[in-house]
């Protein structure tokens, strides 16, 4: 049942058919998995069915010899009291029931065979229907990444190329604006020495270029009398 999709995986993972034949290839093979694990949980439910008819089976043998078993030992007693006639009646249903035993032995041990055939051959079909499932969705990933790969490739790049290509232009123009900005600032300091030397003054390096506040109050602080000083 498994070997027409298994051979149609194998054809959409290598890429080997047309894009039309790999679509409608796709198709049929969904239908065909879909088909397969129908018939797969179809097997499930009758291998489950057999197995509950094997136990009621087996309960039915088991309550026939609990009968034979309690027949005998009144047909013992009746012989012991001398009722004849009523231990060969017990000893008529007992044979009955023991030719019912012997039949229902021999069903039960061969279809326990049939059963354990059949169980076996359906854990295979169910390896093989997983087997499929992953192929399946192996075909679909490879689909999708090939689709992304492929995306624009008609004007000879595809999307992740053209995308790769930009990034690096980005990058690039980045780059060369920040060594620009670099370059600006340096030939800024250099044509206005002015602003190099406020900047110097105000960190300490060398005498102020601007009146700061701190140096008026200082100086008018020192133009203070002494008392009038020591009253604040």
């Amino acid at each position: 049942m498994f070997e027409p999709f298994v051979a149609q995986l194998k054809d959409l993972l290598s890429g080997g058919l047309p894009d039309g034949d790999s679509r409608q290839s796709r198709a049929v093979l969904s239908a065909n998995i879909r088909e397969a694990a129908a018939a797969v949980r179809t097997a499930q439910v009758a291998l489950a069915r057999a197995r509950a008819e094997q136990q009621l089976d087996r309960k039915r043998l088991q309550h026939i010899k609990a009968s034979v078993e309690d027949l005998e030992n009144r047909a013992r007693n009746a012989l012991l009291k001398g009722n004849d006639p009523l231990a060969r009646e017990a000893a008529e249903a007992i044979a009955l029931l023991e030719d019912e035993k012997a039949a229902l032995e021999s069903a039960i041990a061969s279809f326990e065979r049939d059963l354990a055939g059949l169980t076996e051959s359906l854990h295979r079909a169910q390896g093989r229907l997983r087997a499929l499932k992953r192929g399946e969705r192996g075909v679909d990933v490879r689909a999708h990444i090939q689709k992304a790969q492929s995306i624009g490739a008609g004007n000879g790049h595809s999307a992740l190329a053209e995308a790769e290509h930009r990034l690096e232009d980005i990058r690039h123009q980045q780059e060369r604006d920040q060594i620009a900005d670099q370059e600006f600032l340096a030939l800024s300091v250099a044509e206005q020495p002015d602003a190099l030397i406020e900047k110097l003054g105000d960190a300490g390096c060398g005498a102020p270029v601007k009146t700061r506040a701190d140096d008026v109050l200082a100086r008018l602080k020192s133009d203070l009398p002494p008392l009038l000083e020591k009253s604040e």
